[in-house]
């Protein structure tokens, strides 16, 4: 193996932790944030769990935009105002939460 095939196994390896890390990150994101809403909703339980659950799921696949999008007609139809602006700022609290 040469030195370039090294570096270049080492460079594959290091992309793959690098975005492992990064889902990792983004779950608990996620799962912090759907937490802080069924507080904000009033929802306990399996009720709760469901919610989370189903939040995090979504929202591996969705982009910030959307989740805060989501986010906020989950709360309005919880009867609960919250501007764009308080869901992002609550996004980044949620991702500097370490677990």
């Amino acid at each position: 193996m040469t030195l370039f095939d090294e570096r270049e196994r080492a460079f594959e390896q290091r992309f793959v932790q690098e975005e492992a890390q990064r889902f990792r990150a983004r779950s608990r994101r996620n799962r912090h944030l759907a937490e802080w809403a069924c507080t904000r909703m009033g929802l306990a339980g399996r009720a709760a769990a469901a919610y989370v659950e189903a939040f995090t799921d979504a929202g591996m696949l969705a982009r910030d935009a959307d989740l805060a999008a989501r986010l906020r007609a989950d709360l309005q139809g919880a009867g609960i105002e919250a501007s764009l602006p308080e869901l992002q700022a609550e996004m980044e609290r949620a991702a500097a939460v370490r677990p």
